[in-house]
């Protein structure tokens, strides 16, 4: 009786005890690889622009650093309009402090690339102009 009264009062402390572990270990570790991570932040948006979408996608990188890509999917399939180059600009959301341009690159693959730094982290505007049209995406710099 006593050794049933002992389980009964065991099985589920170590039930607990290692549900707690499991967290600190598989939590912790999860939560590490996140914030360790150079490209803690991704945004993305497609913008339809005349004869398909120009897609844009903002990176993070380590201290406040981002890598910007901008790349043109044609309706037909074309690869002509990669040779127009996106002007591309940011500005922090809610504080004027003006635009700031970032300079893009073509590269082999048909896309532009530029990169920069932030500032300070918070919400940012980057503003694609691209043959006329503009395309906007919002991203928070952490």
């Amino acid at each position: 009786m006593r050794l049933f009264r002992t389980g009964l009062i065991a099985v589920p402390l170590v039930l607990v005890a290692g549900t707690i572990g499991a967290f600190m270990i598989f939590g912790l570790t999860a939560n590490r690889d996140h914030i360790g991570s150079p490209n803690a932040a991704e945004t993305f948006v497609a913008g339809d622009v005349a004869g398909g979408r120009l897609l844009v996608a903002v990176e993070d990188g380590q201290a406040y650093a981002f890598d910007i890509t901008v790349w043109f999917e044609s309706d037909e399939g074309s690869n002509d309009a990669t040779l127009i180059q996106p002007s591309v600009s940011m500005t922090m959301v809610g504080h004027d402090m003006g635009r700031t341009p970032v300079q893009m690159l073509r590269r082999s693959d048909g896309t532009w690339r530029g990169v920069g730094t932030f500032p300070m982290g918070g919400r940012w505007r980057f503003q694609i102009a691209f043959d006329g049209e503009i395309v906007r995406l919002d991203h928070t710099a952490r």
